[in-house]
């Protein structure tokens, strides 16, 4: 997938809870608001670098290797690079058009297009 196509894919909104670990093992409480196949949308109070590569732990799915894309007064833009479904899109699916309070696990396999 093109860095073009990542820009353009849908946003499903979210309110799922998590925790944000830095390199230097900081943990920070946090909110999932959007997902899509690129990353994820974060609020947190963590003071983070553009690049860093954090650990987030989504409650009920697990653990995700992520970096750092952007920051603005929204939250910060984390590209997933690893956990145990990179397309974390799939987990919201499920709420349909409404917002997911919870991650739903798929029912087909999450690697299929």
């Amino acid at each position: 997938m093109s860095d073009q196509d990542k820009r353009q894919d849908d946003r499903l909104p979210v309110l799922w809870h998590g925790t944000l670990m830095t390199g230097d093992d900081r943990e920070f409480p946090c909110q999932i608001r959007d997902v899509s196949l690129a990353g994820t949308l974060i609020t947190c109070d963590a003071e983070v670098k553009m690049g860093e590569e954090l650990l987030l732990t989504i409650d009920r799915i697990g653990e995700f290797a992520g970096v750092v894309k952007w920051q603005g007064s929204q939250g910060l833009g984390l590209m997933i690079l690893a956990g145990p479904d990179l397309f974390l899109k799939k987990f919201a699916e499920g709420a349909g058009s409404g917002l997911s309070e919870a991650p739903n696990a798929p029912t087909d396999d999450p690697l299929a297009s």
